[in-house]
């Protein structure tokens, strides 16, 4: 999310708090419930979609990497065993089929070698037997039909994953409009029934649709340092409540990810990624169904200060 969308994320987790803990009070109306339950399902809905938009995507080139080196080198070890098989049994057009030089599997495109190490595989599989004695044993070739597979996946797999990421983006933006019609249109026509009969409900309301672009106006909870490759409790609640209203604020220049535990200085299931600068916020119900430390990781080779709100 951009930090727009983060702020405005903010304000409706906090009108899902609010009505969290003031849900006996709106009996009055109760047509007020059901687009709660509406509210609390798009900002389920947000969340995965906001886990998907933020996706790293800079694995996939690394796993791809080393998945052709490992194509290469079978291929290469195979080729030359059936090379030398094939020169064994005079086999000419065996020999001449399977003799690729070293440089070709090395400095070809990813098309080319998937079609080369197919080649490999289709001449080794009926004899894999035999080539043991030639460098490249039976295991060797079940183990090149496997990389050559995984080797084919990750050509694809960046590509999936990058539109995945734009899917989940445009879900973001699409969720984040039927939220803002909700609050627009039903909720705050609904909230007003409030406005006399029960003014300080409304008015509490009306203070949790407040958008903060900062995340929160009220002075922080805690200001934490978080040193380099380090995973540090950054807030201790004294009891569990699925309530609790989390804002936490990256200041420093490395991303970090925060989440909540049930032991103190370790990261919890449900990991929140904040980039340098970022502020997110979360209900603890959204991070985890128990635990009281709120537990910042930083895996970078510098300190991170962090600024926490808790309501």
């Amino acid at each position: 999310m951009t930090k727009d969308q983060e702020a405005f994320f903010g304000m409706v987790l906090k009108v899902k708090n609010f009505n969290a803990k003031n849900a006996t009070s709106m009996t009055a109306v109760p047509a007020v419930a059901g687009f709660y339950t509406q509210l609390n399902t798009l900002i389920t809905q947000l969340i995965t979609a906001d886990v998907g938009s933020r996706a790293d995507l800079t694995g996939f080139a690394l796993s791809k990497s080393v998945k052709r080196t490992t194509l290469e080198t079978l291929s290469l070890k195979i080729s030359n065993a059936i090379s030398s098989y094939a020169l064994v049994n005079n086999d000419v057009v065996l020999q001449k089929r399977a003799d690729f030089p070293t440089s070709k599997w090395y400095s070809c495109s990813e098309e080319e070698l998937v079609t080369q190490a197919n080649i490999i595989k289709n001449l080794a599989t009926p004899i894999a037997a035999a080539l043991a004695p030639f460098g490249a044993a039976a295991t060797d070739v079940t183990a090149h039909g496997t990389a050559l597979n995984a080797f084919t996946d990750a050509i694809s797999d960046p590509t999936l994953a990058i539109d995945q990421r734009k899917e989940d983006n445009e879900k973001v933006v699409e969720t984040i409009d039927q939220l803002r019609t909700l609050l627009n249109e039903k909720l705050d026509v609904l909230m007003r029934s409030f406005e006399v009969n029960n003014p300080s409900l409304f008015g509490l309301y009306r203070s949790a649709r407040a958008i903060d672009s900062n995340g929160s106006v009220m002075a922080p909870t805690t200001i934490a340092d978080v040193l380099a490759n380090t995973t540090k409790t950054v807030h201790t609640a004294t009891l569990y409540s699925p309530d609790t209203f989390y804002t936490v604020q990256n200041m420093g220049n490395e991303a970090v990810l925060f989440s909540l535990s049930a032991v103190v200085d370790t990261e919890g299931e449900e990991k929140v990624l904040l980039s340098p600068g970022e502020t997110r916020s979360r209900l603890a119900e959204n991070l985890s169904p128990t635990g009281v430390y709120l537990t910042v990781k930083n895996a970078a080779a510098i300190p991170v200060k962090i600024r926490v709100w808790v309501e």
